[in-house]
């Protein structure tokens, strides 16, 4: 039942990815340290690690497809990847029901953001504005993203996306692969820090990486066909419904 679990978890994490960018880990951390009652911080770094392989994959269609720029990403890139490998080791602190309740709720705020605020191009928001301190909020911004995503393995590839369309003008498509590809190395360093100081479990981590990639590999290939607005309101509706779950799970079964 539990390799079950890994192979769903794993193939469901990585469709995420691949169409819309979401982290992997959003959906198997929580689910491994609540469904199957895993340490949070070693479920943490089994997801960053199957979130290599998935945003790698996604990463690399976009690649193909020309819509990725790091050049006027490569400070956000810089900052969110020293944020993150921080943040991980600072969660290694915090006592595993708070990051296990925290994970839980931040997957259902997930999905009603994409309800509320779905992801789309936004490169004219006024929400964010251009100007002489765009380096300043850039490397400001990416800390916070690093913040997020070292520490909860999950949400950074979205507010990524958010920044990169509203603060530096991408398009929906480059912002997504721009992201992904950034979340690469975010995934990786997070996932070697997690590993390193919490250790891991070799079949669930190989199981959800192999399945991750299969899943993303697939959605990407998807991505840029689907409408924007059904897209958003499957993938909130899951989040919330996930989220929820967890959440009864959590407090109420367990």
């Amino acid at each position: 039942m539990e390799l079950l679990i890994y192979l769903i978890g794993g193939l469901i994490a990585g469709i995420a990815t691949g169409l819309v960018g979401l982290s992997a880990a959003t959906i198997i951390a929580p689910l491994f340290a609540t469904m199957l009652g895993m340490d949070p911080y070693t479920a943490i770094g089994i997801a960053l690690a199957s979130d290599v392989l998935a945003s790698a994959t996604s990463a690399s269609t976009y690649i193909k497809n020309k819509n990725i720029d790091l050049k006027n990403g490569s400070i956000m890139a810089i900052s969110v990847i020293l944020f993150a490998i921080l943040a991980s080791y600072l969660s290694s602190f915090t006592n595993p029901l708070t990051l296990k309740t925290t994970i839980n709720v931040f997957v259902f705020l997930l999905g009603l953001r994409f309800i509320i605020y779905p992801v789309k191009n936004r490169s004219h928001n006024v929400l964010l504005r251009q100007g002489k301190w765009l380096v300043v909020q850039t490397i400001l911004w990416g800390a916070v993203i690093g913040m997020i995503s070292g520490y909860f393995g999950a949400g950074g590839g979205l507010s990524m996306l958010a920044v990169l369309t509203m603060l530096l003008g991408y398009n929906l498509k480059k912002g997504i692969g721009t992201s992904v590809f950034i979340m690469t190395g975010v995934a990786l360093v997070g996932a070697v820090t997690h590993i390193v100081i919490g250790g891991t479990i070799l079949l669930p981590l190989i199981t959800t990486c192999i399945a991750a990639f299969i899943g993303a590999n697939l959605a990407s290939r998807y991505a840029n066909k689907i409408n924007e607005i059904k897209l958003n309101r499957l993938i909130g509706s899951f989040l919330i419904i996930y989220g929820l779950s967890l959440v009864v799970v959590h407090f109420f079964i367990n």
